[in-house]
């Protein structure tokens, strides 16, 4: 057992310096959609979002709808070289009379199929496989969100780097990207819950006004199923190393290193247009 977890975690740390470290940042977009239109939201994706932002130089990296049927919100992973550049594509793309003509046409009864967007701005960790944008298929993906107590984000980066991308790998997860808010972003932890979140499901121990620059680890695993899920993580919270490793993090830091209600999780699925598969 030993042999296959040391085997593990080297072939997980290989495959990160293989890659090497991803130089881009992502934006994450939350678009939240009227009441009913989450297929109305998808089809402007479709036949008109994808044309533009392709124009635009805006590099979709994946498209997922949640697991469940009742969160009608559709999140869109964007990668980009810079925040420039990034600023300056979608200011271009807002600005296209074109695409002002897509939008409106798809309004019914003077509404457009979404009615708010949410961004979260993302640089990559450095222990952060390279994401590979491939249509692997047959998967799921699983957002997860973690605020953490007060100065210990370096201490659970140290844990994701040194044990915990290599147990996920031994337990069948697929490491997929981890991130950290932007530094210089304004998105509070309050906000980053709410938008990561499953719907009502955002309350942690925490003040909600602190930053989530500094506060919070994002990251993104992939599965065969829900059910798959739930038994690698079972596999892994039973495993003598996880263990070992989370106490002795836990000794170090004083505590916990998250709050209460401070780890989300949030299954999606990648829609038939969605580069990630």
């Amino acid at each position: 057992m030993a042999r296959f977890f040391l085997s593990a975690l080297m072939v997980s740390m290989l495959s990160v310096s293989l890659l090497g470290q991803d130089s881009r940042e992502f934006e994450l977009r939350i678009y939240s959609s009227e009441p009913g239109r989450q297929a109305d939201t998808l089809k402007l994706m479709s036949n008109e979002g994808l044309g533009y932002m392709k124009k635009h130089k805006l590099d979709i990296a994946g498209i997922f709808m949640p697991v469940d049927i009742s969160d009608e919100r559709v999140f869109m992973l964007v990668s980009y070289a810079d925040k420039p550049s990034l600023d300056a594509a979608v200011a271009a793309m807002t600005n296209d009379d074109g695409w002002k003509e897509a939008v409106k046409k798809s309004e019914v009864d003077g509404k457009k199929p979404v009615k708010g967007i949410e961004k979260v701005i993302l640089s990559v960790n450095d222990y952060s496989p390279k994401l590979e944008v491939k249509e692997v298929g047959n998967r799921i993906f699983e957002l997860r969100t973690y605020i953490t107590t007060k100065g210990n984000l370096s201490a659970l980066n140290n844990r994701f780097r040194n044990h915990t991308l290599g147990l996920f790998a031994k337990h069948g997860m697929t490491n997929v990207l981890y991130c950290s808010v932007r530094s210089g972003e304004t998105t509070s932890c309050g906000q980053l819950l709410k938008a990561l979140s499953p719907l009502g499901k955002d309350a942690a121990e925490v003040d909600l006004s602190l930053p989530a620059t500094g506060n919070a680890l994002v990251y993104f695993l992939a599965h065969a199923s829900t059910e798959a899920a739930a038994s690698s993580f079972g596999k892994f919270r039973e495993d003598k190393d996880w263990i070992k490793a989370r106490q002795a993090s836990e000794t170090a830091a004083g505590g916990t290193l998250t709050v209460g209600g401070g780890v989300k999780s949030l299954f999606l699925k990648p829609v038939g247009f969605s580069p990630l598969k």
